[in-house]
């Protein structure tokens, strides 16, 4: 890359956090269940992840072990190759109370292996036809091709949806595909593990269909009782494969000060150390070269920085205004409405940093996907390219 690539720099965050902010051999504890032999159904995992909730049935109540390094060479080896591989550290204790509290950690209300499977491969499709009707609007849009268009420039069709403003729906069409390309790609690769657990390979923690799900309820970014949907968004909704590894600098250095886990400052400063990694990690998609750009790559990644690195401010503002809208007694109703409308605000501010550059790198420049409907029933074009 003759640069940062995302790669790289996530195993080195990766090996930091294993290696440097925190002693996995002493103060790690894998949580394992007595007999894993066996692999359960989904209704009798919700089953017992409902014992688990309610402290109602121990006789059928999984049975479960905080397991520490082990002693045997034998046994280590299963020991770190779960550790290097558990992004999330779903069935790890870690020193963390807030994720501890929760291990082992199961989905609570899992799938049968059928439904999954199949649903994964819905989400896939989906996100490959809001690829498809995005791309035919960047195709058309000069915004997106063209250097020096304003996001705010009027909209290129002269139908109903040019009552729409151009830079609210713009960054509508940003956010789709990027929700399309990363939102709706995480099951499909899990389709392989979760049939060989169906077939009785594969015990109950290597099955993604019992995990947590990697993404949260959408809905709920803007239905909590507060103005929070940016905070809901990234801590509740948006995937969570980078966060221990990009917040672990910070939480060195809150409890090396002996910040109060409670504290705001301890939560501003996790807050601004997990986005600051945030954003140099992405920065590692910008090539040092780019083939379509106006901008140098050092002007394109501070693009990307600053979208990351805006984050932290939102969670303040969020913070002093539900202050003051707690005061009011404010309605629940009432929030859901404002952090509708400030979660688009807070879009149409920061969505256009990375549309400028994915302008530069000429992202939408060519159709993303080899089969395109679109294309092929308006202009007879399936296959964009090669024809």
């Amino acid at each position: 890359m003759g640069g940062i690539d995302v790669i790289s720099f996530d195993m080195l965050l990766h090996s930091y956090h294993l290696l440097l902010f925190n002693d996995p051999r002493r103060n790690f504890r894998r949580v394992v269940a007595i007999n894993e032999s066996k692999p359960a159904t989904a209704g009798e995992v919700k089953s017992a992840v409902s014992d688990v909730r309610d402290h109602q049935d121990e006789s059928t109540t999984p049975q479960y072990v905080d397991q520490s390094y082990p002693v045997k060479w034998s046994e280590r080896l299963p020991w770190i190759g779960t550790l290097l591989h558990s992004m999330r550290f779903v069935d790890w204790k870690i020193g963390v109370p807030s994720h501890d509290s929760r291990q082992p950690d199961r989905h609570p209300n899992p799938p049968s292996h059928l439904r999954f499977i199949l649903t994964a491969i819905l989400r896939t499709l989906t996100g490959f036809v809001v690829v498809d009707l995005t791309s035919a609007w960047t195709q058309q849009d000069p915004y997106f091709k063209a250097f020096g268009v304003s996001i705010d420039s009027p909209l290129p069709n002269t139908g109903l949806i040019t009552l729409i403003p151009p830079r609210l729906l713009r960054c509508t069409v940003m956010a789709l595909q990027v929700w399309a390309t990363v939102g709706q790609q995480f099951q499909l690769p899990c389709c392989l593990p979760v049939a060989l657990h169906w077939a009785g390979y594969l015990s109950d923690p290597w099955s993604p269909h019992l995990w947590p799900t990697f993404f949260g309820s959408f809905r709920g970014v803007f239905t909590t009782q507060n103005l929070g949907a940016v905070r809901n968004f990234w801590g509740r909704y948006w995937h969570q494969t980078l966060r221990h590894y990009c917040s672990g600098p910070g939480v060195w250095i809150a409890d090396f000060t002996h910040l109060p886990r409670r504290s705001y400052y301890r939560y501003f400063l996790l807050a601004a150390t997990t986005f600051f990694f945030s954003g140099i990690v992405h920065i590692g998609l910008v090539p040092p070269e780019p083939a379509f750009a106006v901008k140098s790559a050092n002007e394109i990644r501070w693009l990307i920085l600053k979208f990351f690195w805006a984050q932290p401010l939102g969670f303040a503002f969020e913070m002093v205004v539900s202050r003051v809208l707690r005061g009011l007694d404010t309605p629940k109703p009432i929030y859901v409405m404002l952090n509708i409308v400030w979660f688009a605000a807070w879009c149409c501010l920061v969505l256009p940093l990375l549309g400028e550059a994915g302008r530069n790198l000429g992202y939408w420049r060519m159709w993303p996907i080899p089969l395109s409907p679109w294309q092929g029933v308006t202009r007879g074009k399936w296959l964009p390219w090669y024809a």
